[in-house]
């Protein structure tokens, strides 16, 4: 049976989409033949080169066309609803609930990568919790390295737990060498005791000119795969 994880973040701009693609590369090294989707992105156009689902495809190495990663694609870069409402387009979960089945047939593991938080609205009834607790896979967190990653990590972990999901882990991602926080060591160990969840890792900086191996080796470097695997019973 096809499994996977919903892979979200505690705000926008966090680096969700490097993660995701990182970690089917690592998987795919495990052996698993992994597939990815993205059921709503916005800020670009769908075949742009810097919308999320081309640089999931170029960079995680996927063959298959951008509409088998990407169900719904606006321009405008705003949350999902409200760039559904400015595009007159009306976003029916079922055809994304589709999707997942579709790749679901066709991988060991699939990769959903969310937009924006949890709370992000996705149409006036349905928020990327919905969606996630709908499809009913492990929740993983990717969270800022800095101040204010605790609070913000925290409240992410308590409400899909109110929710109903399953948040499993948690990835910080886009620690700086200049980074000079003094929080930054204390960051995993406190998010850990409040939140009552395993860090994962800890990913360095990437600089935007991004290669598929250079984001594999940074993923089996600084992320416990073997801890993630297991924690999703692979």
């Amino acid at each position: 049976m096809s499994k996977g994880i919903f892979i979200t973040a505690t705000g926008t701009g966090i680096g969700k989409t490097v993660i995701t693609a990182g970690l089917a590369l690592a998987l795919r090294d495990y052996g698993y033949d992994v597939g990815i989707l993205k059921p709503v992105q916005s800020g670009h156009a769908l075949d742009s080169p810097e919308s999320d689902g081309m640089v999931l495809k170029k960079l995680a190495q996927i063959t298959a066309p951008i509409e088998e990663i990407v169900t719904y694609s606006f321009s405008e870069p705003v949350a999902p609803q409200l760039a559904a409402e400015i595009a007159a387009v009306e976003i029916d979960r079922m055809r994304i609930l589709q999707h997942v089945e579709e790749r679901k047939a066709k991988h060991d593991v699939v990769l959903v990568e969310g937009a924006g938080g949890l709370m992000v609205p996705i149409r006036h009834d349905y928020s990327v919790a919905d969606l996630a607790k709908e499809i009913g896979w492990p929740l993983l967190i990717i969270a800022n390295p800095l101040l204010g990653t605790v609070n913000h990590t925290v409240l992410t972990t308590f409400v899909a737990r109110q929710m109903g999901l399953h948040p499993v882990g948690v990835i910080l991602n886009g620690l700086r060498e200049t980074d000079q926080d003094l929080s930054v060591e204390h960051n995993s160990r406190f998010i850990e005791q409040m939140a009552q969840i395993p860090v994962l890792g800890t990913v360095p900086w990437l600089e935007a000119d991004l290669s598929s191996h250079m984001v594999r080796q940074v993923m089996r470097q600084n992320v416990n795969m073997t801890e993630l695997i297991k924690s999703i019973d692979l």
